[in-house]
């Protein structure tokens, strides 16, 4: 259980997670993996999540106390270092310059995120997300010839900014109690039942989009992952556990990837 707490809490787990949603827009263009590339998803969403944190962190320790970066504070750091590092060695740049773009908005994003206050904004810290993992995932991933100059990126980039939008809802439900009124997350506004039903119309306009370039095989298979994915969301709660999110909900991401990279 400790080591779970660990890959959950670390941010490992969800960046394992981005690095398997970046690997299927490889699967879906049908092109060769850019195991270089895979890396970088990994580091840089580690280094964005552990940085976002780490940068709340004073905060963090007077609202929630409990959290595993407040006790681990000095193991947050060594990851922190670790995972620049490694999106510095593994940075896409070096292969194809026209990257620097979407990477440097994602820095932005992310620096306004952290210091900026960006995120108390109303109702806008969900779709920052979504954006972000469909930039890093679906966008980057296809700024290679022959895809580049192509609008091969629009689906890949829609499937997965609406499935993010659809999986992030439960978090939000999660928070209902600790994130100020004033930030108008989505259960603040419509109220529990309200968000899961959006949350279900984000999953379902995912699903169209997978349908516009995945195999029938492939499409099968994301409906059934889909519907395990409306349980996670029609089951979230305030009061469930903090694994029931980071394990369970984000792992979705990495067990949907599993069954299309091993069974489609």
């Amino acid at each position: 259980m400790r080591l779970i707490r660990f890959l959950v809490f670390s941010n490992l787990w969800i960046s394992l997670g981005a690095s398997c949603i970046a690997l299927m827009t490889f699967l879906f263009t049908e092109r060769e993996i850019d195991i270089n590339l895979i890396l970088f998803v990994f580091f840089s969403t580690l280094f964005s999540y552990t940085f976002q944190r780490l940068a709340r962190l004073s905060k963090l320790k007077i609202e929630t106390p409990e959290l595993w970066i407040v006790s681990h504070e000095k193991k947050a750091r060594i990851i922190l270092i670790l995972s620049l590092v490694g999106l510095l060695i593994f940075n896409p740049i070096y292969s194809n310059f026209y990257t620097i773009f979407p990477i440097a908005l994602l820095g932005i994003v992310s620096l306004a995120y952290s210091y900026k206050g960006l995120r108390d904004f109303p109702m806008i810290k969900i779709f920052l997300i979504a954006a972000s993992w469909g930039i890093l995932c679906g966008i980057i991933p296809t700024f290679y010839p022959p895809f580049w100059n192509s609008t091969g990126w629009i689906p890949s980039f829609f499937w997965i900014f609406f499935y993010i939008l659809a999986i992030t809802i439960p978090f939000d439900i999660r928070d209902i109690h600790i994130d100020e009124e004033e930030k108008n997350t989505l259960p603040q506004l419509l109220g529990l039942r309200g968000s899961k039903v959006l949350a279900l119309v984000f999953l379902s306009v995912s699903f169209l989009c997978i349908f516009t370039i995945s195999s029938s095989t492939q499409s099968l298979f994301f409906l059934f992952s889909f519907l395990v994915a409306s349980v996670l969301i029609l089951k979230s709660s305030p009061t469930n556990k903090p694994l029931y999110y980071g394990l369970l909900v984000d792992g979705h991401i990495i067990f949907q990837f599993i069954g299309v990279y091993f069974f489609c």
